[in-house]
């Protein structure tokens, strides 16, 4: 077990090799994570940042107390080599989740996000905001990012949503029944 201080976990991702991951749809994007603490299990392919943890990339962003990385391992083809990071599989954020991304807001206890899926799933007392339109309420929420494709269940209760209209130019047109306002006459020239 190693333990850095928080200068290094900003610069560490996970360990050495490449690494190839998403938060949101943007895998080519880099992933910059700040902790106040890292813990770098190389010999199990994860590492646990702790403390303050935000994890951003492009226009997306994680923030937690606790975010565990793993990752899939290449095969031990040399001592060197033995334990090098493939590619992250999963981030596991526990306690004070805020996923983000243009327009949305998941508030949760727990999430997964699952790579090869591009899915996160997060649970606990759910609430998830998508920009001035929607609050909804549940106790789990499954979105597929690239997809922007939500499901919300309740494990139980019942899901609750709160849905604002978008206001647009209405007043100039007439409520139904009602007669078009009158325009005051036109001023001879």
């Amino acid at each position: 077990m190693m333990k850095y201080p928080a200068t290094l976990a900003a610069a560490l991702l996970l360990f050495s090799g490449a690494a190839h991951a998403q938060l949101g749809g943007r895998g080519d994007a880099p992933i910059f994570v700040e902790s106040d603490t890292l813990q770098g299990f190389q010999a199990d392919g994860r590492a646990v940042y702790e403390g303050n943890v935000r994890a951003t990339q492009g226009d997306s962003q994680l923030t937690t107390d606790k975010l565990t990385a793993v990752c899939s391992q290449t095969a031990a083809s040399s001592a060197a080599a033995a334990g090098a990071c493939e590619e992250i599989r999963s981030l596991i954020a526990e306690n004070n989740v805020l996923f983000t991304a243009p327009k949305l807001q998941i508030k949760g206890d727990r999430a997964e996000y699952d790579y090869p899926t591009d899915t996160i799933t997060i649970t606990g007392d759910v609430i998830m905001t998508r920009d001035k339109e929607a609050v909804i309420r549940g106790k789990k929420v499954v979105y597929q990012v690239s997809a922007g494709l939500a499901s919300i269940s309740s494990s139980g209760d019942r899901v609750q949503a709160i849905l604002t209209p978008q206001q647009s130019d209405r007043s100039a047109q007439p409520a139904p029944g009602q007669p078009a306002p009158s325009q005051p006459p036109a001023r001879p020239n």
